[in-house]
């Protein structure tokens, strides 16, 4: 039976009903929506879903440091993108980048992946993990002078908790760095680290000087990523269960959310709306086919100004 409070962080709005609802009905072993414990999975994107992705999403500021890391200490580097913008603060190569992820071109993007795969290559996983936590804890946000880690939306982070009390496993599936997110998961949003699904590099094994077996970083970038059609792939592949919940804010998320529609008992589909530029920021860019989408689909359109009593 349902358990946990009633999402307290959210306004008493129709999306927060539409929620509880859902959770009553798949967890009510008298109702004929009802859904065992073991299929109830729910998936969640990240940057803009459960965290803050502007101005620039944290994972490309995380590797834009490293990148320049390298390009200080190594000038041959310094004659190729993105070695070469970062060494320089080159700000307009960098918000072209952004503009063209937001309409979902990702060359530029993918880009600084390549560099910053060459720039961590041979890093041990461990190395890495810390690397990415210290970043997260240690960078404030400019606009909100925080620590990263800190700007996770809390309504999220609630609806994540209240899920897991009602016997859902909860899974992140991003198209940013799987071991990146993995480094705070469970610290932010208490989703372990193995339930991190995301776009990463591959990795190899291998013996180290001292004798001591390790699993180390490569430059080759696994495939497919994990956006648009590569979440359900990634999903299928890693859970071997189809969600019966999930949420995204993009484009990127939609076919995540259709594979999610698709299932043969009740599910819900949610999508994020940055609405609210006073508590964070108003933005459609990127995600005008997924709202177009979301009524047509019986997705769940969530207001932050109007359904979220806090933000951050």
């Amino acid at each position: 039976m349902m358990s946990g409070d009633n999402l307290s962080l959210w306004n008493d709005t129709s999306t927060k009903s539409a929620i509880v609802g859902y959770v009553h009905a798949v967890t009510d072993p008298n109702n004929t929506k009802f859904v065992p414990e073991v299929e109830r999975v729910a998936t969640f994107d990240n940057d803009g879903t459960l965290w803050l992705e502007k101005p620039l999403y944290m994972q490309l500021h995380h590797l834009i440091r490293q990148i320049g890391i390298v390009a200080a200490s190594n000038p041959a580097v310094r004659i190729k993108q993105p070695f070469k913008a970062v060494y320089e603060n080159d700000q307009a190569w960098f918000k072209e980048a952004a503009a063209e992820v937001s309409k979902g071109d990702l060359t530029k993007a993918m880009s600084i992946v390549a560099g910053a795969a060459e720039a961590f290559e041979g890093m041990m996983i461990e190395k890495f993990n810390a690397n990415a936590y210290d970043f997260l804890t240690d960078t404030r946000d400019a606009r909100f002078n925080v620590p990263y880690k800190q700007l996770t939306y809390k309504p999220m982070v609630e609806l994540i908790h209240y899920l897991q009390k009602n016997g859902f496993a909860v899974y992140i599936t991003s198209g940013g760095g799987r071991d990146f997110m993995r480094s705070v998961s469970e610290e932010i949003y208490n989703i372990p680290r193995q339930n991190v699904i995301g776009s990463d590099i591959e990795y190899e094994y291998k013996i180290d000087s001292q004798g001591k077996a390790q699993v180390v970083r490569t430059t080759k970038v696994e495939q497919p990523i994990d956006n648009e059609s590569g979440k359900p792939i990634h999903i299928g592949r890693t859970i071997s269960r189809r969600p019966i919940f999930a949420a995204g804010n993009s484009d990127g998320d939609i076919e995540m959310l259709q594979y999610t529609k698709s299932h043969t008992g009740l599910s819900l589909g949610m999508l994020v709306h940055h609405d609210d530029a006073d508590r964070e920021y108003a933005y459609d860019e990127g995600a005008e086919q997924a709202l177009e989408q979301a009524l047509g689909n019986g997705w769940v359109i969530v207001s932050m100004k109007n359904d979220w009593k806090q933000i951050f």
